[in-house]
């Protein structure tokens, strides 16, 4: 995971290429942007989060769970995730 992928913009033009590629099926580059912008967007802005909070196992598997890339696969991820990957989307860049 990179910083790098913390850009809207680069994440719909990546998306478009995995598309154009047929690396990957059943989603639409939307929802492949929201993905790869989503996992970025945590690992970039985790460090916000108040110590405490970090410390959890929860916070700290979800932290491991984008830390280690997007695990982009047919047809895309559960519908919860889907739905917490638009809301980042549209949530203000922080970093």
């Amino acid at each position: 995971m990179t910083s790098e992928l913390n850009n809207r913009k680069l994440c719909h033009k990546i998306a478009g290429e995995i598309l154009e590629n047929g690396k990957i099926t059943g989603m639409s580059e939307m929802q492949l942007a929201c993905e790869i912008f989503a996992h970025a967007y945590v690992f970039c802005n985790f460090r916000f989060v108040p110590r405490l909070i970090r410390k959890t196992s929860f916070a700290g598997s979800i932290y491991n769970s984008v830390a280690n890339g997007v695990d982009l696969e047919d047809n895309g991820d559960t519908l919860l995730r889907r739905i917490f990957y638009r809301i980042v989307w549209i949530m203000p860049s922080i970093a």
